[in-house]
C-alpha cells in the first residue's frame, strides 16, 4: 500500500467511526463546510461525486441495508452524466 492509498484509507476509516456514533449529525457536519476554504469545498465535491458513484456502481454489493442510497446514487449518477460537469482544482 502505498502513502496515497495509507491516506485513503485512514481517512475512510475515520469517517466510518464518525458515522457509527449515534450521536453524528449529518446536518452540523454539512454546516460546517462554508467555513473550509472555496478551493477544498471544490475537493469535497469532487469527493462526493466520486461516493456516489461507487454506491451507485452495481459491483461494490448492496442489500437492504443500503438499497435506498444505492438506488438514489444510481438517480444522482444518472443527473450527474446529463448534467454534471467537470469541477476543477482551483
Amino acid at each position: 500500500m502505498n502513502d496515497n492509498t495509507r491516506k485513503e484509507q485512514e481517512l475512510a476509516k475515520q469517517v466510518e467511526t464518525a458515522l457509527n456514533s449515534y450521536g453524528f449529525n449529518p446536518k452540523l457536519f454539512a454546516a460546517a463546510i462554508p467555513t473550509m476554504h472555496r478551493t477544498l469545498q471544490q475537493s469535497l465535491w469532487r469527493l462526493i461525486k466520486e461516493c456516489v458513484k461507487v454506491i451507485a456502481d452495481e459491483k461494490t454489493g448492496h442489500d437492504d441495508r443500503n438499497m435506498a442510497s444505492h438506488m438514489e446514487a444510481k438517480k444522482m449518477l444518472e443527473y450527474f452524466k446529463l448534467h454534471g460537469r467537470h469541477i476543477p482544482f482551483v
